[in-house]
């Protein structure tokens, strides 16, 4: 049974799913050395961290040769000490993937990646996680199992693509409440661009807005009742 949690699977995932960029550590190819670089991320729908990576980059041709790694995001506080905000650092391998549910959600999280992605050197990698260590201040450190961060969703991930269809088809004037809700220009043609059990992206096709929900959701039954209730 896994113990009360001073930092939860749950709040781990979340600052997974806001993070737009990660501090990421592979071994050098040349002797194993530790070489940390920085790359833009997104998550798919269970939560695992997703690159789009070119081949000329040393972080690549690292992960080619031992696709050991590990990512660090983190959400420093505005002023003052940056080891005061919540970090999450997860620990396994990548493997590359031509899953095209890979590509959609990496694309709905960095749209301006749409214009490189099929470019011959550059591919999209998904991690498989072995671990999770979190630190969120004082006292709140945690080393996390994987299925606390990343449970099955299955529903969600298979259902996603027709619940977006369906929002942004029968449900616009929805969407652009939500969109302005988070401080959106009412006068923009907002999108849904990606569900998963945490929340919801919405963009203008430059822009992307994070709707998160006030508790996850792992069928489409919930999801249904939860934005029935939300206002926007």
């Amino acid at each position: 049974m896994v113990k009360d949690r001073t930092f939860t699977g749950t709040e781990a995932r979340q600052l997974l799913r806001r993070a737009r960029f990660a501090s990421l550590a592979t071994k050098s190819r040349e002797g194993g050395t530790p070489y940390a670089s920085l790359a833009n991320i997104a998550t798919d729908g269970e939560g695992h961290p997703l690159l789009l990576i070119s081949r000329l980059a040393w972080h690549t041709q690292n992960l080619e040769a031992d696709p050991a790694a590990s990512i660090m995001v983190a959400e420093p506080p505005p002023a003052g000490d940056v080891l005061t905000g919540p970090r999450v650092t997860v620990l396994g391998r990548f493997e590359r993937t031509d899953d095209q549910g890979v590509r959609r959600r990496y694309l709905a999280h960095h749209p301006a990646a749409a214009m490189y992605a099929d470019f011959g050197d550059f591919g999209f990698w998904r991690m498989i996680p072995a671990a999770i260590h979190a630190v969120a201040g004082f006292g709140r450190i945690e080393t996390l199992e994987p299925g606390e961060v990343f449970p099955s969703a299955s529903e969600m991930v298979e259902l996603e693509e027709s619940a977006v269809t369906h929002m942004n088809a029968g449900h616009a004037d929805a969407v652009k409440r939500y969109a302005k809700s988070l401080g959106g220009d009412p006068d923009t043609d907002w999108r849904m661009t990606a569900i998963d059990c945490d929340g919801a992206g919405i963009s203008d096709g430059s822009k992307v807005l994070r709707l998160n929900f006030s508790e996850p959701v792992f069928s489409m039954v919930a999801l249904r009742r939860l934005f029935a209730h939300m206002k926007g």
